[in-house]
């Protein structure tokens, strides 16, 4: 747009808010998607010792895993302004929604409380302290809170941190109070005040001048009435007056969950994920959209921005939302047709499992013509500490449930992998349910795809799914716009945690329209895939264990709505073994 602003590559959209240390604008990226840019004010960036300390802060931030947090993008001064870009998270505040909604209550509640500890305990493995955590800095994405602003209080002084907080102290801790070192627990702290004010509406020591709530926090125990049973006496801990007694970031985790368990922040974000329900969609004009901007807007809430968590995802990442009877719906006779892809001996099934040969004939077992949808439990109202060792479940397959009665089409889809899957050997492999999960094995030369049993709903789609590589090497991940012989958009994580998006189109050789790059790997991962159309052309975007890692625009004919799946091939001599933990398929909001 001519006139635009444009800060270290990334075109000024419009305002979002405004503090203490600059401005916030939604921007585009040099790539076409969207960011949070956080500018600094001019008279900062120009003194020698803020750009010591920005360069400092911006590298721990940008150590900080991507866990229910709105991640650190990038960095730099130009010219005289310094900026940091942070994924956009697509919806309002904590403040704002509970002014407007009124106080959270039930799975939402306990979901905000999971996912902003879930936040601070990626802050604190970084090595960061936020010491700012309030209701403005946590935003209610579609997919769960996400955290904004860790470690940026640090890029100022001391004199300027308490100008900036004096206008918002209801937060703050009594060391914070006294001027005394801050830690961990100081975060713990806020996030007790936090959880409070968001159950009840109100501030934990009341309102007025800002020197009488100073003096409540550091005299007085906090106004709890109205907060749920459950959480108040976690709260209570949390607010303790001496630091060494509030639980750690990592103990409110397992806590709010129960059950025993020593849960890591990526199983507590996939928690959140499939609990949070969320506030009501902020008005359209804070919601750019595909269809709109022209550019695309979060992984849903992944994962995301904000949206993987979000979605990011990311989510997460995809999207929750309450569950209908699935439908039941009949392939058309030949609509899979042959997915061999002549270079490299490529074999996927659709309803039935194709053979290298392309004759359709059904091999090792495959599934029936006539499929039923699938649909993921909601446990909106249940209580977390409900759930005891049944989490397990909760953090494997998100409680996924097949259904074969008819009625209304549901979102988000997430596989039981007993569903419709395929299951059965070839020449290519093997592919069967494992437990909850779905083990692919695939013989060296060959490439494996599997079709959820359910087709993409119309828009821009969100696939996502977790995966483990169990022996050799090669790649895997999720799938869209798969339009049998016609081709697919595939995202693929290699062994060596390599990323790429490719178009494949049957006979010819895979089109490559992002990477191959480097990009963090886990034991286990979450690879979440964004597929779109705007202007005509395809825009997809891919994260990767919560983190945005690429995206893409198809140059040539863009594929339409289709099918999705997994898929996993072998780059050597060896048997490649991959096994999927979840799957799921939904639409994306605008």
């Amino acid at each position: 747009m001519s006139g635009e602003r444009v800060i270290g590559g990334y075109a000024l959209r419009r305002v979002l808010g405004r503090g203490g240390m600059g401005e916030v604008h939604l921007a585009a990226t040099p790539t076409g998607g969207l960011a949070a840019v956080k500018l600094i004010h001019p008279e900062l960036a120009r003194d020698p010792a803020f750009r010591r300390r920005f360069e400092r802060e911006v590298a721990a931030a940008r150590r900080v895993a991507r866990f229910c947090t709105a991640p650190v993008l990038d960095a730099g001064i130009d010219g005289d302004v310094a900026y940091l870009v942070t994924e956009y998270v697509k919806g309002p505040d904590l403040a704002r929604a509970v002014r407007d909604q009124g106080p959270l209550s039930g799975s939402n509640l306990e979901a905000l409380a999971v996912g902003i500890a879930t936040a601070l305990t990626a802050i604190h493995g970084a090595g960061v302290i936020h010491r700012d955590l309030k209701p403005s800095n946590v935003l209610l994405s579609p997919l769960g809170p996400r955290v904004i602003d860790f470690g940026i209080a640090q890029l100022v002084d001391e004199s300027q941190i308490s100008q900036s907080i004096l206008g918002t102290p209801a937060f703050m801790a009594p060391e914070q109070v006294r001027g005394e070192p801050l830690s961990p627990a100081t975060d713990v702290y806020a996030w007790g005040g936090v959880i409070a004010f968001a159950g009840t509406g109100r501030l934990p020591f009341g309102g007025g001048a800002p020197g009488e709530v100073l003096y409540r926090i550091v005299n007085e125990g906090p106004e709890l009435d109205g907060l749920d049973h459950g959480l108040r006496e976690l709260v209570e801990r949390a607010l303790a007056k001496r630091p060494e007694l509030r639980p750690t970031a990592q103990r409110l985790l397992e806590a709010l969950v129960g059950g025993g368990h020593a849960l890591t922040p990526a199983t507590a974000t996939q928690v959140v994920e499939n609990t949070w329900t969320g506030p009501v969609a902020p008005p359209a004009s804070d919601a750019p959209a595909w269809s709109g901007a022209g550019r695309p807007d979060g992984p849903v809430g992944l994962d995301g921005l904000g949206r993987p968590h979000g979605p990011v995802g990311l989510d997460g990442a995809g999207r929750p939302e309450v569950p209908a009877w699935p439908q039941v719906s009949v392939r058309p006779e030949g609509a899979g047709g042959s997915d061999e892809v002549k270079r490299g001996r490529e074999v996927a099934d659709s309803a039935l499992e194709h053979g290298p040969s392309g004759s359709g004939a059904e091999t090792g077992g495959g599934v029936p013509a006539v499929r039923g949808g699938g649909a993921g439990t909601r446990r909106a109202g249940r209580r977390w500490w409900y759930w005891g060792v049944g989490v397990v479940v909760a953090l494997g397959v998100a409680g996924a449930v097949a259904l074969s009665q008819a009625g209304p089409e549901s979102w988000p889809y997430e596989a039981g992998f007993g569903d419709g899957w395929a299951v059965g050997t070839s020449e290519a492999g093997d592919a069967r349910p494992a437990g909850s999960g779905y083990v692919l094995t695939v013989r060296p030369g060959w490439r494996l795809w599997k079709t959820a049993p359910r087709r993409e709903p119309d828009g821009v789609v969100v696939v996502s799914a977790k995966a483990r590589l169990e022996q050799g090497a090669g790649a895997y991940g999720v799938w869209c716009r798969g339009a049998g012989a016609d081709g697919r958009y595939e995202f693929a994580v290699s062994g060596a945690g390599q990323i790429t998006i490719a178009k494949r189109l049957a006979g010819q050789d895979p089109v490559i329209l992002s990477g191959p790059e480097k990009a963090p790997k886990a034991d286990v991962d979450r690879v979440v895939a964004e597929c779109g159309q705007s202007g005509g052309k395809a825009r997809l975007r891919m994260w990767l264990n919560e983190a945005l890692v690429a995206e893409a625009t198809d140059p040539g004919t863009p594929l339409g709505r289709g099918e999705s799946g997994v898929h996993a091939a072998p780059d050597g001599a060896d048997e490649l073994r991959v096994r999927f933990e979840s799957f799921a398929l939904r639409p994306a909001k605008g």
